[in-house]
């Protein structure tokens, strides 16, 4: 039921956890209102706490059938000076340690430091999803290369606005944001979203309007940082982000985003099959997009290009279920690996009737890697009627 309510919303919340929401009880009522991801900030309380937190977090997902993010927030060079293995050596093995699905890397200025701390996971012969927040001059200069390297990114305007004028940070918010969309890698939009519900239980117009801004703007995800960790509301500040999201997001220029990126295409087999699935499932009115991934990118691709229908990813991988909590618009299921074509579609149309997506005499499109199983993939395309 909580899964069937998420499909109404296409933009992710992420939710810093601290002293006022590491409870079982707040956890279970802060995912039940909406949060997809929990983050975690190391620069405050001990690595034992956040474990149990995280530990918790996972529990009560579990009991309300979720899957949730884990997205630990490694200050680095934000507290200490030495080399890239120095300053995220001990957060990253730390991040490992508890089967995160994501880590943060903070204050970042070049494309080089993310290179080396990919070198560094190399080393440690791991592999974790890099988001780089981007609040140093340096590392919105090199946004690009920084895009080319990472999984995604968040936009930190508290300290990116210490480090730039003022004023230049909503253009900048909305030039990395897409940038992101470009490239179809996630992007999240953080710092002081609902602020004054630190104190109250409503949030100032201002505020309401930054939020949905940001959904218009094309970010992937919006999170609450002070309004959780310490506030006095944290689930009424979920509440009310999910409320702003809703109503934002109908005004999304879904036909107009799929034309314009529909123009700069790479020519690639991955990228053109993801957007014939928008297109096909755009102009016949499908209810929705079935995808069925090992690697996440066939997921991705699809989601780069914002359907105005609600994307259903079939993977295997539980794992991969909580790496695609942050992808706008998608709703992961797990089922096992289908062996046959037939097995494809026969999944599709189970998981589209199970979420309620769709029903018998519905159009959905599926899309998926032929041969079966093999990640990075996609160039297939089916118009199924259930």
């Amino acid at each position: 039921m909580i899964e069937r309510k998420r499909l109404e919303r296409r933009t992710k919340i992420v939710c810093t956890l601290g002293p006022a929401s590491n409870s079982p009880d707040v956890i279970e009522r802060m995912l039940k209102a909406g949060m997809d991801i929990a983050r975690f900030n190391l620069a405050h309380g001990t690595l034992a706490e956040h474990s149990r937190v995280i530990d918790t977090v996972r529990q009560v997902s579990q009991k309300l059938g979720l899957t949730t993010g884990i997205l630990p927030d490694l200050p680095g060079l934000k507290l200490k000076k030495g080399s890239i293995k120095e300053v995220f050596g001990e957060h990253l093995r730390f991040a490992l340690s508890q089967n995160a699905t994501f880590a943060a890397l903070s204050f970042i200025s070049s494309a080089s430091q993310v290179k080396e701390v990919k070198e560094l996971l190399e080393e440690m012969d791991a592999d974790i999803p890099l988001i780089v927040k981007i609040e140093k001059p340096g590392g919105l200069e090199e946004a690009d290369a920084i895009l080319e390297l990472c999984d995604g990114i968040m936009v930190a305007r508290g300290d990116l606005g210490l480090q730039i004028k003022i004023e230049k940070v909503p253009l900048a918010q909305k030039q990395l944001i897409k940038k992101a969309n470009h490239c179809g890698k996630p992007a999240i939009t953080a710092t002081q979203m609902l602020e004054s519900m630190v104190e109250s239980p409503t949030p100032t117009r201002a505020e309401a309007t930054d939020v949905a801004n940001a959904v218009l703007d094309g970010t992937d995800a919006v999170m609450l940082s002070e309004e959780t960790t310490i506030g006095k509301y944290p689930v009424e500040a979920v509440e009310t982000m999910v409320r702003i999201v809703l109503e934002a997001e109908p005004a999304i220029p879904y036909e107009q985003i799929l034309y314009e990126r529909g123009r700069d295409v790479p020519p690639e087999v991955n990228d053109a099959t993801a957007r014939a699935a928008c297109q096909i499932a755009h102009q016949l009115g499908a209810r929705a997009i079935v995808t069925f991934t090992t690697g996440g990118t066939t997921t991705l691709r699809v989601s780069k290009y914002r359907p105005s229908q609600p994307i259903i990813a079939v993977t295997p991988s539980e794992n991969m279920r909580e790496r695609l909590s942050l992808a706008w618009g998608v709703l992961s299921v797990k089922r096992p690996e289908p062996l046959s074509l037939e097995e494809v579609f026969d999944h599709a149309t189970e998981v589209v009737m199970a979420t309620g997506t769709a029903v018998k005499g519905d159009l959905i499109i599926i899309t998926a890697g032929l041969p079966l199983l093999v990640p990075g993939n996609t160039n297939f395309v089916k118009v199924h009627r259930i």
